[in-house]
């Protein structure tokens, strides 16, 4: 067995995705592949932040309710319209109309919302003064030439691909996504819900989750299905998988039982077997191995609380590494009750994050810790992770993930 912090060494030893060029709107969830840095002023010029009146401000330094100061309204700007020089005439350049988002005339230098104003025969009357610079957004206010917009390695969001268009970026690159493959084995699973189960049968969950689980991480997964304890059938259906896949995952017959045939069998199709078993619980058993040309294979142990374990936490980091995402760092809060583990293997628990009536984080660790257990994970909002030294004494700080990478619930 090795370490835990030893297999995600070994497993995120290997080559990043090739990236694809895409239009911004198709790239939602996709991970940058390069920087994008702006070359031009958002706003592009100055321009009004009110519907209203633009002035020059030492104009009507001197209104008041009582003693109003009128200007001869001189023209007229909406948005969309090119930027105006405005009138100037020897004493005052007058007050402009302007609509939110039109350019300010260059020889105004703030504006009144129209609520502040009353107009008459082509006069404006104003009843206090307004600082300089009054309702005018600055070209390049929200971005500027050499502006970073989006970094490699970012997530793209809703609010980067604003960003992207409103600095007029057409296209960038990003990191494919990995193509995956997911099998099920075991003689006792049966696929279809409506089937009544024989004795010594159960329903398959473990691929139903792990399905489920890649598609909330944006990713499109095929499912191979469920492999009988048939180590043929495995190696035909493993050797078409490796042609169109970049990882394989597949759920149960790696530990020690008679029919935990997938190290042999993987053996005989030409992976390296990287390793096979972690200091780890629940899990212990997990593989992972590598084919000649580059496909990952994870076989994850059959029961379902192992299976979500080897997914989060041994799955996901090369998930991640294979689009350019660092790897996760974790939030702390300490136990709210002790609990004693053995020592020597690090544990994902399941457990529950809360902030108590002062303000402060606290961690329950979730009864039935089983790993056929499943109920307690639907009270949970988060794992647990304990170092291999850590005794699980109350107050002890731990590190929590969410249940899905990025994807907090609490």
């Amino acid at each position: 067995m090795i370490s835990y912090e030893e297999a995600i060494k070994l497993i995120l030893d290997c080559d990043r995705l090739e990236t694809s060029s895409k239009p911004i709107k198709k790239t939602c969830n996709h991970v940058a592949a390069q920087t994008i840095i702006s070359n031009v002023f958002v706003p592009p010029f100055n321009n009004s932040a009110m519907d209203g009146f633009a002035i020059n401000s030492k104009d009507i330094a001197a209104a008041t309710n009582d003693n109003p100061i009128e200007l001869k309204l001189m023209g007229s700007t909406v948005a969309g319209d090119l930027p105006s020089d405005g009138t100037v005439s020897e004493n005052s350049v007058g007050a402009w109309e302007i609509m939110t988002g039109a350019p300010v005339p260059q020889n105004y230098d703030s504006v009144v919302k129209i609520e502040d104003v009353s107009v008459n025969n082509g006069l404006v009357s104003f009843t206090k003064p307004v600082p300089i610079h009054n309702n005018i957004r600055d070209a390049g206010e929200d971005f500027k030439p050499d502006d970073i917009v989006l970094e490699k390695g970012t997530p793209i969001s809703p609010m980067h691909i604003m960003a992207l268009a409103t600095i007029g970026q057409e296209n960038i690159s990003v990191a494919n996504r990995p193509r995956i493959s997911v099998f099920s084995t075991g003689k006792e699973l049966v696929e279809n819900a409506n089937t009544a189960l024989k004795p010594g049968q159960i329903h398959n969950s473990n691929s139903p989750y792990i399905m489920a689980y890649l598609e909330e991480m944006n990713l499109s997964p095929t499912y191979g299905g469920i492999i009988h304890d048939e180590p043929a059938l495995f190696e035909r259906k493993v050797q078409a998988a490796i042609k169109d896949n970049d990882i394989i995952i597949s759920t149960g017959a790696v530990s020690m039982g008679k029919h935990d045939f997938i190290p042999d069998s993987l053996l005989k199709l030409g992976a390296k077997i990287i390793f096979h078993k972690s200091y780890i619980r629940p899990g212990k058993p997990i593989l992972y191995a590598r084919f000649p040309n580059g496909v990952h294979y994870f076989g994850l142990p059959g029961n379902p609380v192992s299976a979500a374990v080897g997914l989060r936490f041994f799955v996901t980091p090369l998930l991640r590494h294979l689009q350019g995402l660092a790897l996760e760092t974790p939030i702390k809060a300490p136990l709210l009750a002790p609990s004693p583990k053995k020592q020597g293997f690090r544990f994902f628990l399941k457990a529950h994050f809360l902030i108590d009536a002062k303000g402060q984080p606290q961690l329950e660790i979730l009864k039935g810790q089983q790993s056929f257990k499943i109920h307690p994970l639907l009270k949970a909002n988060c794992w647990a992770s304990f170092s291999p030294n850590q005794q699980g004494e109350i107050g002890e700080l731990i590190e929590l993930y969410p249940l899905i990478a990025n994807k907090w619930s609490l």
